[in-house]
């Protein structure tokens, strides 16, 4: 058993070296691991076939140990084919020990696969120790096969006798096959190492673009070139074929030998590396070489050969020299400059201070070398300029500040500097450059500026306040002219004994309206040129607009026989502007056409978009036209033509130059283009940025959500405003029924079909007028909505059953503005009834109310009241006038609407009369004695409820925007402009007066015992 054994042991010498084949052909290839299993199968099956028979069918032999050392170095493929061609020939052998035999090499296989990878941790080859550990951990598989004997008897002869034999020759195979196995494979590995690296110095050799060479040192102390690569051979300029391994002299010209001969043995006496420029000339061409010198030893120690390697640096020394030409260049000009160009480095020390600082600074610069940029930097803007150097960064590289230094005599002189931060190619700042300039002389002229701007301002104050005085002066005697002519004219007391005096006062009443649209295009000319107007921009229909204008100047055109159109093109509805100044130009241009236009002539206005996307407003007429040379002087202030024609026709020449200034502040242009006696277009254009949508945003934003459609039953006797009404309500979304007369009316009435709201004109034919037809609808439907339409004729007939019925109305013909709002603001009666009712005990005053856009440009007085001046209810108002005439005409007024009225001189008897009475209403000038209207409103603001929910109406002749602006801030809820306006005053205290159920209860005597200047007018 020993000999066949020991015959194994034998055979793994042979499996060394046929391994060992496989390991240098096919190691760390795929196939090795199934060859490597082959091999030791072949092993496992010659170790049987030499085995020791110890008893009948049972062999002992080193089996294990080749399918243990597979699965050990080839893995677990290796194992199971070593394995599974062992187990095939102990199958084919038979026997009592078959069964043994095949467990062991089952388990032998198992155990070795789990094994290696612990074995060969972190891809290390086990040694000795580990590797007979392994043959210990073996052994006891082998014997356990044994215990499958059929036999106790069996199982304990045969371990008695193999045990100890099998235990020593399974450990020592493995310990040594193993060791030897481990070897090779640290051997293979080794030797492919070294080929890659000797592969990857060949690459870098052989392709550098430096020239590499290495001399080898002879015994004669001569030097032979033993390699090179590619660059040296062209270096050299010679054939690398038939060089290597020749003598310096024998493959280079003389001279170039001889040099490079001494450079070798320089660096052979040195003993270390060395490292040089040289320069070298060839053919006529200077190349510069940056040669660098490593002596390689052998393994006594003694310099066997030298590695020499050589970078052709010609193209930096090129760039080097243009460097320093450049830098001479630029000192040259840094000393030609007056600004101070310095470097700084990121430590905030100068490097650098150009030459110029002598003449700013009055120091030399070498005095600024060295020092800090901030030690001659003003205390006071020191920590500025420190804060700013450490902000720049290279993504935000440069700053600009001014700051003061400090002059060689001792004074400040301002510099403005220039600094950018400099950096490397990785983004690592490397230093400062700046560049200073004395700005002393500027900054003394800009100190001059800045006084004349302050002077210049002061003025333009000076000025403003000048306006706004004159404006307040000349309107307030206007006031009282207008007033009382108007009251004469429209015989509010009684009538005047003899007509001609009704006509006289009509002539005074329109001549100072005259008077006053002069005084208003003057001073608005004047605030143009001082730049004093300024736009409140909100979003401007051009609908409403050209509605307003047209209906505004229906009676002077109607008069003079004009027909007045509007379109307005729903593209171009909206713009982006001031409300007021629009309509303004709108009435302007619109009045200018009118006033040239004779008998039967046409007035039209359109608005379009053009094609870039700008907004075109024309006003056409035909009227007598201007001559083209004409066309440039009408646009000047106090510009006429004067001819035959135009002499009789009033007129200043304000009225174009101020629109074409209001056009001007929008952005946009005013052209005009006439032909004599044909007529005359002034085209407005307004840019792209102006247009905009109903909500003032560009078209595609997301519109508001549309409230939900009325059921509206609409009668008009008119055809053309019934189907004109009928369409615009039905473009809003609403269900429309029109009916001609009040049977028609009666018969939708009486039917199932729901109704939101009754929408009549007051006169109809022979019949039944609105209002009847209100109180029958109100009759058949309680709670149904009444909305009247009522002509200023038509209104006359029937305002008493209005003003009792409290029905509401709207004036013909419609504003689709207001009629939108009226729609909006509509509720079912027992819808409304159903509302929680607010609780007005809060002790805060209400914010005041929206002021109207402002005075619309005064239409003459001789028209009738419209709808807007029946009271529906008589009211009690405070009246607070410093000055006689005005409090009289306003008193006056107030009473003949039917109001209760209590007169004070000034805001501190107004303020005395709030705090003793109840007053439905408060009507405050604003400029008075003792206590002025803005300080007596902000008093009674202050003041408990109900007291300080009154509504107060400021009244004043100071109409700029910021004059309405300080009403607004003092807390009134309104403004009525001086002249005062009866149509514009009526609108505004139907607009502010508190409802009915928000009174206090009335007191008796209210005007009993008023603290004032003078008498109380009651």
């Amino acid at each position: 058993m020993i000999v066949a054994l020991a015959h194994g042991v034998g055979l793994l010498a042979l499996v060394l070296l046929a391994y060992r084949l496989l390991l240098r052909r096919f190691g760390g290839r795929r196939p090795f691991r199934l060859l490597s299993g082959l091999l030791f199968g072949a092993a496992t099956v010659l170790s049987m076939m030499d085995a020791a028979t110890v008893a009948d069918g049972v062999i002992v032999d080193l089996r294990n140990v080749m399918v243990a050392l597979a699965g050990l170095f080839g893995g677990w493929p290796a194992a199971a084919v070593s394995a599974a061609l062992g187990g095939a020939y102990r199958l084919w052998l038979g026997g009592t020990g078959m069964p043994t035999g095949l467990l062991g090499l089952g388990l032998t296989a198992v155990v070795a696969s789990l094994a290696a990878p612990v074995l060969r941790r972190k891809g290390a080859e086990p040694g000795l120790w580990r590797l007979a550990l392994f043959g210990l951990l073996v052994s006891p598989l082998t014997l356990a096969g044994f215990l499958l004997l059929p036999s106790q008897e069996l199982v304990r002869a045969t371990l008695g006798v193999i045990a100890l034999p099998l235990t020593g020759f399974t450990v020592l195979g493995i310990a040594l096959l193993g060791t030897m196995l481990s070897r090779e494979h640290r051997r293979v590995a080794d030797e492919r190492a070294l080929a890659e690296s000797e592969a990857m110095f060949r690459a870098v050799f052989d392709h550098s673009a430096d020239s590499l060479f290495i001399a080898r040192v002879a015994p004669d102390g001569s030097f032979l070139l033993q390699r090179g690569n590619a660059a040296a051979f062209v270096a050299f300029g010679i054939e690398a074929e038939g060089a290597q391994g020749k003598p310096l002299d024998a493959v280079l010209p003389p001279e170039a030998a001889a040099k490079l001969t001494a450079d070798l043995q320089a660096c052979l006496d040195s003993g270390g590396p060395i490292r040089f420029e040289d320069k070298e000339t060839r053919n006529g061409v200077t190349r510069f070489w940056e040669v660098s010198q490593v002596p390689i030893r052998d393994s006594a120690g003694a310099i066997a050969m030298v590695s020499v390697g050589a970078r052709d640096i010609t193209r930096r020394h090129e760039a080097e020299r243009t460097i320093r030409e450049s830098e001479a260049r630029y000192r040259l000009l840094a000393r030609s400059v007056s600004d101070v160009i310095s470097r700084i480095g990121i430590d905030g020390v100068r490097r650098f201070c150009s030459e110029a600082v002598r003449d700013s600074l009055g120091c030399e610069p070498g005095e600024m070398v060295g020092r800090p940029l901030v030690e001659r930097i003003h205390p006071d803007d020191r920590a500025a300029v420190a804060d700013g150097l450490g902000r720049m960064t290279p993504t935000s590289p440069t700053m600009k500040s001014t700051y003061r230094m400090r002059h060689a005599d001792g004074h400040w002189v301002w510099i403005e500097s220039a600094v950018r931060l400099v950096a490397d190619d990785w983004g690592a700042p490397l230093e400062f450059v700046s560049v200073e300039r004395d700005v002393t002389a500027r900054k003394a002229m800009e100190a001059e500026l800045h006084d004349a701007r302050q002077a210049a301002e002061a003025a333009n104050r000076s000025k403003g306040e000048f306006l706004a005085s004159l404006s307040h002066e000349l309107r307030t005697p206007m006031n009282a002219v207008i007033g009382f002519a108007d009251l004469i004219a429209r015989e509010s007391e009684g009538p005047i004994a003899n007509p001609f005096y009704k006509d006289f006062a009509a002539n005074i009443r329109d001549s100072g309206q005259h008077l006053l649209e002069l005084i208003n295009e003057i001073l608005d000319n004047v605030r143009a040129e001082a730049g004093q107007l300024v736009l409140e921009e909100e979003t401007v229909d051009l609908e409403h607009a050209a509605t307003f204008a047209v209906r505004l100047l229906t009676p002077r055109a109607g008069r003079a026989g004009i027909a007045l159109s509007a379109s307005v093109d729903p593209k171009a509805r909206y713009l982006r502007g001031d409300d007021k100044r629009i309509r303004q130009i709108l009435l302007n241009l619109l009045t200018n056409a009118v006033k040239y236009t004779p008998a039967g002539g046409r007035v039209s206005v359109e608005t379009a978009l053009e094609p870039g996307g700008g907004l075109r407003l024309e006003v056409r007429d035909n009227g007598m036209g201007i001559a083209e040379q004409d066309l440039g002087r009408v646009l000047q202030a106090f510009g006429r033509v004067e001819n035959d024609a135009t002499r009789p026709i009033e007129g200043t020449g304000l009225g174009l130059p101020l629109t074409r200034r209001l056009v001007e502040l929008h952005g946009g242009t005013l052209a005009l283009s006439s032909t004599v006696g044909q007529g005359t277009t002034a085209a407005v254009r307004f840019p792209p940025g102006r247009v905009a949508d109903e909500r003032g945003r560009t078209s595609g934003a997301p519109a508001e959500r549309a409230q939900a459609p009325l059921s509206i039953l609409m009668v008009e006797d008119d055809q053309t405003i019934r189907e004109s009404g009928l369409a615009l309500l039905r473009g809003w979304g609403h269900r429309a029924v029109g009916a001609v007369n009040a049977n028609e009316a009666l018969v939708v009435l009486r039917s199932p079909e729901p109704l939101d709201l009754l929408f009549t004109d007051i006169v109809m034919p022979p019949g039944m007028n609105g209002a009847e037809l209100a109180r029958e609808a109100r009759r058949l439907r309680p709670g149904l909505p009444v909305l009247l339409a009522s002509g200023f004729a038509a209104h006359a007939v029937v305002a008493d059953d209005v003003a009792q019925a409290g029905y509401d109305q709207i004036a013909k013909p419609y504003d689709p503005a207001e009629l939108q709002q009226r729609l909006d603001g509509l509720r079912p009666l027992g819808e409304a009834a159903a509302m929680p009712v607010p609780d007005r005990t809060v002790a805060a005053p209400p914010p005041p109310g929206p002021f109207p856009a402002g005075p619309p440009p005064s239409a003459p007085l001789s028209e009738p009241p419209s709808a807007a001046e029946a009271p529906v209810e008589a009211l009690r108002v405070l009246v607070a006038e410093d000055v006689e005439m005005n409090r009289l005409l306003i008193v006056t007024i107030l009473k003949q609407l039917g109001h209760r009225v209590v007169a004070v001189e000034d805001g501190a008897a107004a303020v005395a009369a709030v705090r003793r009475h109840p007053f439905d209403l408060i009507l405050m000038d604003v400029n008075m004695p003792v206590m002025d209207g803005l300080v007596a409103t902000r008093t009674i603001r202050d003041m408990a409820p109900p007291a300080n929910r009154i509504p107060i109406v400021a009244m004043t002749a100071n109409t700029f925007p910021e004059d309405v602006a300080r009403c607004r801030a003092a807390g009134m809820s309104g403004y009525v402009p001086k002249p005062i306006d009866r149509r514009l005053l009526v609108a505004e205290i139907a607009r502010c007066a508190v409802p009915a159920p928000d009174r206090p209860a009335t007191t008796a005597g209210m005007g009993a015992g008023l603290a004032g200047k003078g008498r109380p007018m009651v």
